[in-house]
């Protein structure tokens, strides 16, 4: 990360942590004013639209993008993404270029919601929204062509996401991808609290985020142990095989394992891979190379 980046992410969170003592709702008010003084990224800009294809689409009063290669179309792959930003932050640019680089390789399109964000909505009225678009997805194209993807807050709502479509009785994706969940970290053990407060030392991400009183927002009225909310909690059955990436300079780190050991004793198909010294969202970096090239084999249905 270059010097100004890097100053712009400690203002930030200086920003967020000024905000951490608040107890809801002067804590949604004082998110509410942090985001109005944050610069919007959310629509793609001009070199993403030279380079792609863009739809502006809408569905009840939502909107979402679709976005495919101009020069790379395999119009039978589709890709859901679901972006992060600890679920009241909207898309950046760091979003649309790795959705660019996907689809260059792929010649996949691609289908980016814009779903609704604490503090003026809540998890209830995001899964409407997604399930929406994912009812037409899945209308319109073959199970089998279709990839879930999220990165951080997004990654948990994917595999959210694929966990309501099935229990509505709808074809589920062939695919999961989830790149550095986002999930509760709950109780601990005392080897993993050791872990924890070392990963602190180098998580400069969302270390200072204060994670669970955003998770309050994201709740509403659901209880904070709803599988909804809190997708580690839910059930693996019927779900397609769930790749998984984080670094172990990510405190989301802790839970993610456990995931893994949850899809390890439930016997459910998963790939996980752990990056040595990988901090948050690394994947969508224009140097994961590695990454980037198994993520596509999975769009590619390999």
């Amino acid at each position: 990360m270059n010097i100004i980046k890097r100053r712009l992410l400690n203002h930030f969170i200086k920003d967020i942590h000024s905000l951490k003592d608040l107890e809801n709702p002067d804590f949604g008010e004082g998110l509410k004013r942090l985001k109005n003084k944050i610069k919007k990224f959310s629509t793609p800009k001009e070199e993403i639209k030279q380079q792609m294809d863009v739809e502006l689409c809408k569905i009840n009063e939502y909107i979402y993008y679709k976005v495919q290669d101009k020069n790379n179309k395999n119009n039978s792959k589709k890709v859901l993404y679901i972006h992060g930003g600890a679920f009241f932050l909207e898309a950046i640019d760091k979003h649309w270029k790795f959705c660019l680089r996907l689809s260059k390789v792929t010649g996949c399109e691609i289908i980016f919601p814009f779903y609704p964000l604490v503090p003026e909505s809540n998890s209830e009225n995001s899964h409407n929204m997604l399930l929406s678009v994912y009812k037409e997805l899945i209308s319109n194209n073959k199970p089998e062509d279709i990839t879930i993807m999220g990165d951080s807050a997004g990654g948990t709502i994917a595999l959210t996401l694929s966990m309501l479509a099935r229990d509505k009785g709808l074809p589920v994706p062939n695919e999961i991808v989830l790149i550095t969940p986002v999930f509760s970290i709950g109780k601990i053990d005392e080897e993993e609290n050791k872990r924890l407060e070392e990963i602190k030392k180098h998580d400069y991400y969302i270390n200072e985020f204060p994670i669970e009183k955003i998770k309050e927002l994201w709740c509403g009225n659901l209880d904070v142990n709803d599988y909804r909310v809190n997708a580690l909690n839910g059930s693996l059955k019927g779900l397609p095989r769930i790749t998984i990436f984080s670094g172990t300079y990510d405190i989301m780190n802790i839970p993610t394992r456990k995931l893994v050991s949850k899809l390890k004793k439930e016997g459910h198909p998963y790939y996980y891979e752990e990056k040595e010294g990988g901090v948050h969202i690394y994947v969508v970096s224009k140097n994961s190379k590695k990454e980037l090239e198994l993520i596509v084999s999975r769009v590619m249905g390999e």
